[in-house]
């Protein structure tokens, strides 16, 4: 099984097994994979990069490809969209 189908199945568990509550997959790779370089403020302060759900999508993709995390495009959507929602309030495609 590839490594990012394995992330994903594991989130999956861990949401399942957590319950009410219990992070998604795309939490669970970015409190895992995000966090370990930067905390929350970077999507919060007054000179952040993202400044539409695409713009956020390239600095997902763009981070997770410079920390060779391999991420596939459904991981890095998955992502972009928790972000897009929890912090940046962005609308994002009809597809997310």
């Amino acid at each position: 099984m590839k490594q990012s189908a394995m992330r994903l199945m594991l989130g999956l568990v861990l949401a399942v097994a957590g319950g009410a509550g219990a992070q998604t997959p795309a939490q669970t790779m970015h409190d895992t994979y995000c966090i370990m370089c930067h905390d929350t403020s970077v999507y919060t302060r007054e000179n952040r990069t993202a400044r539409d759900y695409e713009s956020l999508r390239a600095e997902v993709d763009r981070w997770q490809s410079n920390v060779s995390l391999n991420w596939s495009e459904d991981e890095i959507n998955a992502v972009s969209t928790w972000l897009a929602k929890r912090y940046y309030g962005f609308s994002c495609p009809s597809d997310c």
